[in-house]
């Protein structure tokens, strides 16, 4: 059993890229139009005409061209045919497009978090608003607007740990993550419902109590995941992890889940900064 194994800075081992089996490999690799790039680069730097490739693969030029322009995707022989000609190791391929992939998404990640911290200082104002001012059209629409635009921002930026741990073989990160997406995306959802609903201020206050057990102890599960990944990630995982901990166990009194918000804002700060620590790791893996 093969990987690929990443460095960061300080000496120690990224996540590996496990190659479990051929059909894994091949599910990995057979994605357009990455595939159809890598193999025209390949092909490039092995100063061979396409004639000439396909001349040692035993296909027609036509089929070349259509692979290399991600029109169609080759078939198990075809593609092994192709990287045993181009004598390139074909699990090299498949670490180098997981790691653009998870490059991708965690640059969209640390960016969508940063857009997230931000929403949620006007959240605080907002959700303030609602409850001390009288409800018009004008501010019901701005208040959906602000809690569609976190929910989006919030679920790219949960994708990011999400990847962080399906990379590091972090389970508990990765369920996490997702359940930190559903529980909040459900949590906007009925604030946005309830502003053009009849609910009494007493009724919101009771649901948006039952909305802080539920969403702290998801927190709580976050956070030790968080901390947990301190081995691998150093200080900014366990701090993340401890503010999360602590967030989540301010939302579980209710009483004081209004202290929750404002140590959860500081955990997001830091989940900003640890994924585009984790992104620059990779890029910079990538690059050499």
């Amino acid at each position: 059993m093969s990987g690929l194994s990443l460095h960061n800075t300080l000496g120690e081992d990224f996540p590996t890229f496990t190659l479990l089996s051929n059909h894994e490999i091949m599910e990995a690799v057979l994605k357009q139009p990455e595939l159809g790039q890598t193999i025209t680069r390949l092909r490039q730097e092995k100063q061979l005409t396409q004639e000439e490739l396909v001349e040692m693969c035993n296909l027609n030029v036509r089929t070349l061209q259509r692979i290399e322009a991600g029109e169609v995707t080759p078939r198990d022989y075809t593609l092994r045919s192709l990287f045993n000609a181009l004598e390139y190791d074909i699990e090299a391929v498949v670490g180098k497009v997981q790691r653009r992939s998870a490059i991708g998404r965690l640059q969209i990640a640390w960016i969508a978090g940063g857009v997230y911290f931000i929403l949620g200082l006007f959240e605080l104002v907002v959700d303030y608003i609602r409850f001390e001012e009288e409800i018009t059209v004008y501010f019901s629409l701005i208040y959906t607007a602000v809690k569609i635009l976190a929910g989006v921002s919030f679920v790219f930026f949960m994708i990011g740990f999400f990847e962080v741990g399906k990379q590091f073989k972090s389970s508990l990160l990765s369920i996490s993550s997702f359940l930190m997406m559903g529980s909040l995306s459900v949590i906007l959802l009925y604030d946005v419902i309830s502003i053009f609903s009849d609910m009494t201020s007493e009724e919101f206050i009771m649901t948006k109590g039952a909305e802080a057990i539920l969403f702290g102890g998801i927190d709580i599960l976050f956070g030790i995941a968080l901390f947990r990944m301190g081995d691998r990630l150093g200080v900014s995982a366990r701090a993340a992890g401890t503010f999360e901990i602590i967030s989540g166990a301010l939302f579980l009194t209710v009483i004081l889940a209004f202290l929750g918000t404002f140590t959860l804002l500081a955990a997001n700060l830091l989940e900003v900064v640890l994924l585009y620590k984790c992104y620059t790791m990779i890029s910079e893996e990538e690059n050499m």
